[in-house]
């Protein structure tokens, strides 16, 4: 087995593509539609992934679905396909599944407009399903480049496949699970509810809450009932949290957790930044009596992540801190549109173990548009540009002159954060340029944190006892004095959320950190996505000019080009 798709079809769709066990394309449906966490069949994504690597469904080896059996819809978009094991099942259990399968196809019924491309594959590709949390894990695990060393690997989410909680131990590309837990046991759901409560979408702005909760003081015992605890690895009381419900919308779902009305009044009574900070207090302290005590029992001070829970980077700050491990790996699309790349690399490795798996270096693996793309695009605009044989140069002088700057270059970022293709950059030397892009590009709210952007030789310069960080997935406490050199990218908690770019990485985003740098004297950027509130991050240079057009940006770097707004600068 060599070439495996992975797909994801639920909230956060998306596909991805793994050759030979390396990562080749891997797109968020989303991206593709503009419907922020589509929960549609991913076919854009699947499409894109195929093209990307100059094959058809046809050459697939296998589709693997993160979900515990393949659905009337997979069978229907990929016809010809073969669902591995049956032929072996006993005589009573194939004719209950046949059974199942009649009426879960009358149930399903699926008939296809004409237009609608489907992506037949041969009698030798097989369909197979992998659970929820082992495809998370897989996600993590086979991205770490710990082959040869035992480690712990966590999954915590919401729910999936039954499961809130798995733990596995992850040695010579193989996954022994040593514990799940149910729906009681979900510190993600407890987090998803607070948020809720805070008036904010569960399952897509839980980082919200973990962004106010610094401004507040945790009052222990003040939530107390409404999540689970747990002491020495073990669950040792259990919430309920009901039934979710869910409401469709634009082809995602909200949903609500019947804890968000109660805790309403306790976010009345404790105040917004209070809760929060006691929210997050509580995950922190409860996730780690969870974890780790495992990391003992199995002997290992390596620990790898996935799952949105591991989307909260102060968590992922405790972690570290904490002395317990000395490698410590997140995913760095922790949610459910990683799933995808989780399923392929399950598949690829499961069929071949021996093959030592590597660790991940990009994430850039989305869609890219060249020059002669872009300048395409512009023309039929009839919009002024001006091209550049090195655009980094007159773009490190404007940031120097406190421009806000969108900077769309090469592949596009797969994950939820922008790693410096599909960027909204400034200059982080002002503390106003944080109100300045929350209020006049992003239009969010004003608490909300940036990114520091540093090329890779600095960040001890930065950051304490920091570890490498490339994906933006933890944050670290910076040293003295850095808060009054970098103001609009450390938090109210001396605590940033670095990205620390390599050249050999990212060459055209490192050398403009590099030349801001030596205009400025800190080689840092402000950073964040190229989107605006609500929205998914930007795709293509269409996506990218009205967004220019109708926010307060003041120029757009589209590859080598460069458009600007009257008063910026003349281009020249």
């Amino acid at each position: 087995m060599r070439v495996v798709l992975g797909i994801r079809h639920g909230h956060d769709a998306a596909a991805s593509l793994v050759i030979n066990g390396q990562i080749v394309a891997d797109v968020a449906e989303e991206r593709l539609t503009r419907k922020k966490n589509d929960g549609s069949f991913p076919e854009n994504a699947i499409r894109y992934c195929l093209k990307s690597a100059g094959i058809t469904s046809r050459d697939l080896d296998a589709v693997v679905v993160p979900t515990a059996s393949i659905s009337e819809t997979v069978r229907t978009f990929f016809p010809g396909g073969t669902i591995p094991g049956i032929e072996k099942r006993g005589l009573k259990r194939r004719l209950r599944n046949s059974i199942n399968s009649y009426i879960s196809t009358i149930e399903e019924k699926i008939e296809l407009p004409v237009y609608y491309e489907t992506f037949p594959v041969t009698k030798e590709c097989k369909l197979i399903p992998v659970h929820h949390h082992l495809a998370h894990a897989s996600s993590a695990y086979y991205t770490s480049g710990l082959f040869n060393q035992k480690t712990l690997v966590v999954v915590m989410d919401g729910i999936g496949d039954g499961c809130s909680t798995s733990l596995w131990c992850g040695e010579r590309n193989h996954l022994t699970l040593l514990s799940t837990l149910d729906s009681t046991s979900s510190l993600a759901w407890f987090y998803a509810a607070a948020t809720e409560a805070l008036g904010w979408r569960h399952g897509s702005d839980e980082w919200k809450t973990m962004g106010l909760a610094p401004y507040g003081t945790p009052r222990a015992g003040a939530l107390h009932g409404y999540y689970p605890e747990f002491q020495d690895g073990n669950v040792m009381v259990r919430h309920n949290f009901g039934e979710p419900g869910r409401f469709p919308d634009h082809g995602c779902n909200h949903y609500h957790l019947t804890d968000a009305t109660p805790l309403q009044k306790k976010v009345e009574e404790l105040g917004r930044e209070h809760f929060a900070a006691e929210v997050q207090r509580v995950v922190e302290e409860q996730a780690g009596k969870l974890i780790y005590p495992w990391l003992k029992k199995i002997q290992t001070r390596n620990l790898c992540c996935a799952g949105g829970f591991f989307l909260n980077v102060k968590f992922n700050q405790k972690v570290w801190y904490s002395g317990n491990v000395d490698i410590h790996w997140v995913y760095p699309n922790p949610g459910d549109a990683g799933l995808a790349a989780g399923a392929a690399l399950y598949g690829y490795f499961s069929h071949n173990s021996e093959k030592p798996s590597e660790k991940l270096t990009s994430m850039y693996l989305g869609p890219s548009y060249d020059n002669e793309d872009i300048r395409r695009i512009i023309d039929e605009r009839k919009l002024r540009y001006t091209y550049h044989e090195d655009i980094t140069d007159i773009t490190a002088g404007m940031l120097a002159d406190n421009k806000i700057i969108a900077w769309f270059q090469g592949r596009m970022e797969s994950g939820p954060r922008a790693l410096g293709n599909r960027s909204i950059l400034m200059s982080p030397l002002k503390a106003e340029n944080k109100d300045i892009i929350n209020a006049c590009v992003k239009y969010r709210e004003a608490f909300r944190p940036f990114t520091p952007s540093m090329i890779h030789e600095v960040s001890d310069t930065y950051l304490l006892d920091a570890r490498e960080e490339s994906f933006m997935v933890t944050s670290f406490t910076v040293k003295e004095g850095i808060k009054e050199r970098i103001p609009a990218v450390v938090h109210v908690d001396n605590t940033a959320r670095p990205q620390m770019v390599k050249r050999e990485s990212n060459p055209k985003y490192y050398d403009l950190i590099k030349k801001f740098g030596d205009i400025t004297g800190e080689y840092v950027l402000l950073n964040t996505s190229f989107n605006i509130k609500g929205e998914p991050i930007i795709c293509n240079p269409r996506e990218a000019i009205r967004c220019f057009f109708d926010t307060g940006l003041d120029a757009l770097v589209l590859g080598d080009y460069l458009l600007t707004k009257p008063g910026c600068c003349d281009g020249s």
